[in-house]
């Protein structure tokens, strides 16, 4: 056995990366998205790891939650309840403006390779200084996968702060505010890493319900060479955003980076 001490090839091999190397989909879902209220008014929040959207499955650890106020700065987290299927966290909303609150798992390092006649697919999880890697593999690659679940409530009227962009790493430019996408008219948003375009990134959209229906009837996008998508929503309610970037990077950890995303947004009516 060797330590790997090479970078992978040019054409990344990242179809290596099996479904099950890749996080279920992570959701939290806030009782509300829009306050009105004057006073100070607490939200419950649920979060479940599950395929459906917005239907129990497997509770998660909420310890990496980060919750932002309208001013940018960090607001501690309470107790939280973690049960089989859920996990749930109560937020107290005393602020005029939008709150951003988003969960991230550790980041995770995977190598994948190919060895044997058969080109055999295997994957370690280790980073590229870490990673035992046999004589003769193949297609070795290293990415660091990072799942991220984030949603926005605002007070009263909506603000920009926690919007800002930082240039670092996978994020959201709402073009559109969170607060106000509206049923039957355009919304758009843009995703970048580290402040570059994400072009001809799949995203897709479903709005709740979907156990109530024949189908699931989501919307199937992608962001155009800005790294925009623009959608239309044909019902009001919570909807559920998700979406995954595979990119190039320069690391002496990782030959590249993995984002699972998940954003749960309100749709309002008309």
């Amino acid at each position: 056995m060797k330590k790997r001490n090479w970078l992978g090839a040019a054409a990344l091999s990242l179809a290596l990366l099996a479904p099950s190397v890749q996080a279920h989909p992570l959701w939290m879902l806030p009782s509300e998205f829009n306050l009105s209220t004057e006073d100070a008014f607490w939200i419950t929040v649920d979060a479940s790891a599950a395929h459906g959207v917005f239907t129990f499955d497997k509770a998660v650890g909420l310890d990496n939650v980060s919750i932002y106020t309208p001013a940018g700065d960090r607001q501690r987290m309470g107790p939280y309840f973690k049960g089989k299927r859920r996990s749930v966290f109560d937020l107290e909303i005393n602020t005029d403006g939008t709150y951003k609150v988003e969960l991230s798992s550790p980041q995770r390092y995977v190598t994948t390779y190919e060895i044997g006649a058969r080109n055999t697919k295997r994957r370690i999880f280790a980073n590229k200084q870490e990673a035992e890697i046999p004589e003769g593999a193949k297609n070795v690659t290293t990415t660091v996968m990072q799942t991220l679940s984030t949603f926005y409530v605002t007070q009263r009227a909506p603000s920009n702060k926690v919007l800002e962009a930082t240039g670092k790493g996978f994020e959201l430019h709402p073009l559109t505010h969170p607060s106000d996408v509206v049923a039957k008219e355009q919304s758009r948003f843009k995703f970048t890493f580290d402040g570059e375009p994400l072009a001809n990134m799949a995203v897709e959209i479903t709005s709740h319900g979907t156990a109530w229906r024949d189908s699931r009837d989501q919307m199937d996008l992608k962001t155009d060479k800005n790294g925009v998508v623009t959608f239309k929503p044909k019902v009001a309610g919570p909807h559920l955003l998700m979406t995954s970037m595979r990119k190039a990077i320069d690391s002496p950890l990782a030959d590249a980076a993995g984002v699972n995303y998940h954003l749960t947004f309100e749709v309002l009516s008309q």
